[in-house]
């Protein structure tokens, strides 16, 4: 327990250190008169790089909670991964270190939110219409509740789409078969893992600020990313065999602070609430367009982009994930099944 508190505790400290770091400097880099000033300054993390469509949704929140507030707040966005891993951030945003942060709905299912698992059940959606009908549908809305109803010290102000996930390796991967004993670097989620094994392949967990150099070297075989994460981490220099196979949607999620939010009052918590709404439509309205310039984009780099017509022996490999994960909640995946 003391080990346990201790770890938390250096995450608190160290982010700390760092946000205060990074907030001088940007005092620095804007000269802000002091009549100027924000009232409320919220930090916010991200793990994508600039150029990626996960970041350019985050500062979109950012950017609507400083108009809807005029000027009354803003969110200092620190993406890349400045702020740690997602596990790191996730735990900064219990601690209160961290105002908000963009997560993946599989770690929160690890976070003791069960039901976001369901959202990262394999091929449960038929594409993206189905996908954002069920995140704005109320069974979505009742699972973003998860995060407060589980007592998680967190809140979940809205989604963020950046695609589904897709298989990619040095060799070409056309069936489940293909990806029998390979090594394969997801993110560290059980629902995944799991997934991954149905397929025989062996998952390994690796950051991703290791994961190009794993690639190149064979620590790995392949892995899986979202076109956005392939493209903008240049996996296709060393990976370029790509599967859409579009295993999960697995959309994210923003999370903020239950103890920041404790502290605001109705009206800045309305904004942060509508920031994230108007979010979630832009994100909606460029994601379709950025999937398609982003696969001829590959294309035209020689990446070999396989595309799956028969998606039958890839759903009954997957199975037991279903069995093991939607167990008690499979009232929502027949509800978001039956919205296609």
């Amino acid at each position: 327990m003391k080990k346990g508190f201790s770890a938390m505790l250096a995450i608190v400290m160290t982010l700390t250190l760092m946000l205060s770091g990074c907030g001088e400097g940007n005092q620095t880099k804007t000269k802000k008169s002091a009549n100027t000033q924000p009232k409320i300054v919220l930090k916010a993390g991200e793990l994508s790089p600039d150029d990626n469509i996960n970041t350019e949704v985050m500062q979109y929140f950012c950017d609507e909670v400083k108009k809807l507030s005029d000027g009354e707040m803003e969110v200092e966005l620190y993406s890349g991964g400045q702020l740690g891993d997602e596990r790191t951030e996730i735990q900064a945003v219990q601690m209160g270190a961290l105002d908000a942060f963009r997560a993946n709905t599989l770690t929160m299912g690890d976070f003791g939110v069960k039901e976001m698992n369901v959202f990262g059940l394999p091929y449960l959606f038929q594409g993206r219409e189905h996908l954002w009908k069920a995140l704005k549908s109320e069974t979505g809305r009742e699972i973003l509740k998860g995060l407060e109803k589980n007592k998680t010290s967190m809140i979940g102000l809205g989604f963020v789409d950046e695609g589904s996930r897709n298989f990619f390796a040095k060799k070409e991967i056309k069936s489940p078969e293909d990806l029998k004993g390979m090594k394969m670097r997801v993110a560290e989620t059980s629902i995944l893992m799991d997934t991954v094994k149905c397929f025989g392949a062996s998952p390994t967990p690796i950051s991703m600020s290791e994961l190009y150099t794993s690639l190149q070297t064979g620590v790995v075989d392949g892995a899986d990313q979202p076109l956005a994460g392939y493209i903008s981490n240049s996996f296709f220099e060393v990976n370029n065999n790509l599967v859409l196979d579009g295993h999960t949607y697995s959309p994210g999620i923003i999370i903020f602070s239950e103890y920041k939010w404790n502290r605001l009052n109705k009206e800045e918590q309305g904004i942060l609430k509508k920031a994230a709404s108007n979010a979630e439509d832009y994100n909606k309205k460029i994601i379709e367009k950025d999937d398609q310039d982003q696969i001829e984009q590959l294309k035209e780099k020689k990446v070999n982009v396989v595309e799956i017509t028969d998606f039958t022996p890839w759903q009954d490999a997957v199975k037991p994930v279903y069995e093991k994960y939607g167990k008690g909640y499979m009232h929502l995946v027949e509800e978001i099944q039956e919205m296609k």
